[in-house]
């Protein structure tokens, strides 16, 4: 009988590789898959799915330190592949799946017409554990679900894990759904062209009331701007972001209600955005207004 190849996950995040979440969704993936992290070398949080075109990116194998398993001679070594990244998450992501999946850490043939897909290089990617949730509109700004989006470009199912703010003590049960998602493959559920974002509530174990699917809320952040006491050397004034979300506010069926309400929300978002409802009216104003000789 032939043996079946092992699945091959990518994990990336915007934490950075310090994070302990990191580590530990990769150690446990790294027992049921092959494993290959690239994550930034500094925190990315908020930077959405910005990417590094004008500048080279530095990849760099990152050493083992106490967090690494003890082997039998005494070394140390990860049970993955492990890579900083001096850029975004969606850097991280379109290195590993756009050269690194094909070419290694090797220079690309010359010639080569350059990549388009990775669908079959990589089974899965996940983007996370996050600390902080990324429901909602959190989603768009967000260098987590970035990660995911990223990898969906490239033909590759994506999962965004988040965990909602500090006093909870989910972990274990993200890092436990990732395990799920990967013996029992079902990231193949994921379909071409979108992506999962699955955010984890700020409650105890106990009282985890399990998982919804859930459409995305689009309710708005209590933003506001505050003058801080300090200046920028320059002696110009600086402003600080805070704000929060009218969590109770949001429909009933929407990820952020029910993240608020104990739930871990599965909520599947696609890459086109187009708004197709939206197509007929802007046909009929270029019809009547853009027509030859036609001004708005």
């Amino acid at each position: 009988m032939q043996n079946t190849p092992r699945t091959r996950v990518l994990i990336v995040n915007d934490d950075g590789f310090r994070s302990d979440n990191l580590r530990a969704l990769a150690a446990a993936l790294s027992k049921v898959a092959d494993v290959f992290v690239f994550a930034p070398e500094t925190e990315q949080s908020g930077v959405s799915q910005a990417f590094t075109v004008r500048r080279a990116l530095r990849i760099k194998a990152v050493p083992a330190d106490d967090d690494a398993p003890v082997a039998a001679d005494g070394s140390r070594n990860w049970p993955f592949g492990f890579y900083s990244v001096s850029g975004t998450p969606a850097d991280c992501a379109k290195f590993a799946l756009g050269h690194f999946a094909k070419f290694g850490l090797s220079q690309e043939p010359e010639g080569c017409p350059g990549v388009s897909s990775a669908a079959g290089e990589f089974d899965v990617c996940f983007s996370g554990v996050n600390v902080g949730e990324n429901s909602g509109v959190s989603s768009l700004y967000s260098g987590t679900v970035a990660g995911a989006r990223e990898a969906a470009l490239w033909g590759v199912p994506g999962v965004a894990l988040s965990l909602r703010g500090c006093g909870g003590d989910l972990l274990e049960t993200a890092v436990e759904f990732a395990v799920r998602v990967v013996k029992d493959r079902l990231f193949e559920g994921i379909a071409p062209g979108t992506f999962w974002n699955v955010n984890f509530p700020k409650v105890k174990p106990a009282d985890f009331k399990g998982y919804k699917s859930t459409k995305m809320a689009h309710e708005m952040f209590t933003d506001h701007y505050s003058l801080v006491d300090a200046d920028d050397g320059f002696g110009d004034k600086l402003w600080l972001l805070d704000g929060d979300k009218l969590w109770n506010e949001s429909p009933v069926d929407s990820d952020d209600y029910l993240l608020n309400q104990g739930y871990a929300t599965i909520t599947p978002h696609r890459i086109n955005q187009t708004a197709y409802e939206s197509l007929k009216l802007i046909d009929e104003m270029i019809n009547e207004k853009l027509a030859e000789g036609g001004q708005v």
